[in-house]
């Protein structure tokens, strides 16, 4: 992909042997225009000398980046910064930065200040000094190669000294519980399409003070009606979704869900988002929260909107201690929840692995996933998932070259409900 860029050396060393005037006033710019010249055109020539990178020949299947850090390393000092530019803006235009090289991704950062650069996120559990960065001498490149699976996708941050920054150089983020991450996406994955924004019919949402009285708090509550609502008569299957808040604004549900329904792919739904007033209490095995959600919010909702009240036809999910939580309701009461949708779910936190391990199949399906770059979670679902296998629970598992993201469960969410009430082939639900 860059045979030219010893060429240039070679070219540059000509120039300065001939005339000291040339050597004197070359600008950086005329230099960095020439490389870029050069790499536009590297696809045309036919340069097959076996010892390319001594001789500065670097045929465009014969590149790799660790051939183009070996170039920069043998070009004199004056042109060292503008092969390094040019390669960024090639990177920038082919395979986007992080830079792809196979199945090594190339994590590249300019530095001006000294500062100590590294690279934290999903993969390497979010270490800021674990990946430090390999400096390039005469220029301000560093840079840090990992290898990943062709199809993962994966959040990460800059460490600069103390300070945590999204990549300059990569414009794709994803927003997080923390704020947004910078987004590294092998070639291989599919990017979904139902996050995005359609000129489709929206649903519309409704939020309300909810208060009850087995705890004695007050939450937010919102619920999604379908397009069509309003003007009909027709009763509706529900979902239930934990930390309902984020899942708007960072999972995007709203969104899917719309996207969903107008393709035929899920009948229209209504979905009621849900927050917690204490997560880390009522997300954790809270007997008085479970009671109080199928004794008084459910109940509540099915009074105030045209919901089908059959398990089958209600759904409860979430994320994290959220799809722990939806496992734990489900357990205790599958004449309720029917369904239930668990995304990177905790389940090594108590008993939830053990009763399901021991338990007859209840009749309910059961959606897990987990991303192989959540370690604890992941390989804790794996078992999980084990015992739903040998106990015969009717059940999907899914797993993604991914971490504990909202980049995940956000392209996720479609996977459960095609598997909740999927859509027959002609479009029509003419299910019961």
């Amino acid at each position: 992909m860059f045979p030219m860029v010893s060429i240039l050396t070679g070219f540059v060393r000509r120039l300065n042997s001939k005339t000291m005037i040339i050597r004197r006033t070359i600008r950086y710019s005329t230099i960095t225009v020439f490389v870029l010249m050069c790499l536009q055109s590297c696809s045309s020539l036919d340069l097959t000398d076996d010892s390319s990178v001594a001789a500065g020949r670097l045929t465009g299947s014969q590149f790799t980046f660790k051939n183009f850090i070996l170039s920069v390393d043998q070009a004199p000092d004056s042109v060292k910064q503008g092969l390094v530019d040019a390669f960024i803006s090639r990177a920038d235009s082919t395979t986007g930065i992080p830079y792809i090289d196979g199945s090594e991704a190339y994590f590249l950062y300019l530095d001006t200040t000294g500062s100590t650069v590294s690279v934290a996120g999903d993969f390497n559990d979010w270490k800021p000094s674990a990946l430090p960065f390999t400096h390039l001498p005469g220029t301000r490149l560093f840079y840090q190669a990992m290898k990943f699976e062709p199809d993962a996708r994966l959040d990460y941050k800059l460490v600069l000294g103390n300070d945590w920054i999204l990549d300059p150089l990569n414009p794709n983020t994803c927003s997080g519980g923390w704020g947004p991450n910078s987004e590294l996406s092998m070639p291989g994955y599919v990017h979904p399409l139902e996050i995005l924004d359609f000129e489709i019919p929206l649903g519309n949402m409704n939020t309300i003070s909810f208060s009850d009285t087995t705890l004695g708090r007050t939450r937010s509550i919102t619920v999604y009606t379908p397009p069509g609502y309003d003007s009909g008569t027709e009763h509706y299957r529900s979902i239930y979704i934990h930390d309902g808040g984020q899942y708007q604004d960072l999972g995007s549900a709203k969104k899917v869900i719309d996207y969903l329904i107008f393709n035929e792919l899920i009948p229209p739904i209504i979905a009621v988002f849900v927050d917690p007033t204490d997560r880390d209490e009522e997300y954790r095995y809270d007997i008085k929260f479970m009671e109080m959600f199928v004794n008084e919010i459910v109940p509540s909702i099915d009074a105030r909107y045209r919901t089908r009240t059959e398990a089958k036809d209600r759904a409860i999910a979430g994320a994290s201690l959220g799809g722990l939580t939806s496992l734990w309701f489900t357990y205790h009461h599958p004449e309720t929840f029917g369904n239930c949708g668990a995304y990177s779910p905790a389940v090594q936190i108590g008993e939830i692995s053990s009763l399901y391990e021991k338990s007859t199949p209840l009749a309910v399906k059961i959606y897990l996933d987990a991303g192989t770059y959540e370690e604890t979670i992941y390989r804790s679902s794996v078992s999980f998932r084990q015992h739903l296998q040998n106990g015969g629970w009717d059940h999907k598992w899914r797993e993604w070259h991914e971490g504990h993201s909202w980049g995940s469960w956000r392209a996720h969410l479609d996977e459960s409900l095609t598997y909740f009430w999927s859509m027959p082939e002609n479009g029509f639900d003419k299910r019961d």
